[in-house]
């Protein structure tokens, strides 16, 4: 009887640690465990999330007039239309900006090519400096200059035209010329067997006057004797 109840305590030990080793594998770590070094090299790595793109910076609006900078200043454009607004930049008398919106006694300024700011309006003065007004005289010249060069050579170009056409009208009025030389030839030409035929019978003619003249003198004659 004892040894019957060592046996049966064996096998339910046994049993025992058959199913909890069942259950140690049936867990998600051990299972991870169990995988083979191949199958975990060939598994591809997490794909990385895409960076989001940066957003383009808006472009700026072509201005819709210029001002120039009035007075002996040099003043700063600021970020916004306040006097106490972080300044950008400095500009100085006679610099030359675009003014791309008004508001409120300030002005949104384009300076070069991008720089961006606000200015008091009553530094602005639409009327350019001397020199930038003599500088804009010479350019409007210039383009005068250019434009009666452009206009001699038209009409340069119209006289060879008008040369070309009279040289045309007179090549045509030696054509006919020589079309009412040569139709008064052949007119000629074809009276001339008329004129041919008129001579010799107005010959003709005076020979057989001479004849019968002849005859009616000898026949009185011979009356006469």
């Amino acid at each position: 009887m004892r040894r019957g109840r060592v046996a049966g305590a064996r096998r339910a030990r046994t049993a025992i640690g058959l199913g909890l080793l069942c259950l140690v594998a049936t867990l998600p770590g051990h299972a991870q465990e169990a995988e083979s070094p191949a199958a975990a090299q060939a598994a591809p790595p997490p794909a990385r999330p895409r960076a989001a793109a940066a957003p383009k910076a808006a472009e700026t609006p072509a201005p819709s007039e210029f001002a120039w900078i009035r007075g002996e200043v040099r003043v700063n454009y600021r970020v916004s239309p306040t006097p106490n607004a972080t300044p950008l930049g400095i500009v100085t008398t006679g610099d030359r900006v675009g003014i791309l919106e008004r508001r409120s006694g300030w002005a949104r300024v384009l300076i070069g090519d991008d720089g961006v700011g606000w200015l008091p309006e009553n530094l602005l003065d639409t009327t350019p400096p001397p020199l930038e007004h003599i500088a804009q005289l010479e350019a409007q010249i210039a383009d005068l200059r250019a434009q009666l060069e452009a206009a001699e050579q038209e009409a340069n170009g119209l006289r060879d035209q008008v040369a070309q056409l009279s040289g045309k009208d007179a090549e045509r009025e030696e054509a006919m010329r020589r079309l009412s030389e040569e139709n008064r030839d052949l007119r000629a030409g074809e009276r001339w067997p008329y004129l041919v035929t008129g001579a010799s019978i107005l010959g003709i003619g005076l020979v057989v006057g001479r004849f019968l003249r002849g005859a009616s003198s000898r026949r009185s004659y011979s009356r006469i004797r």
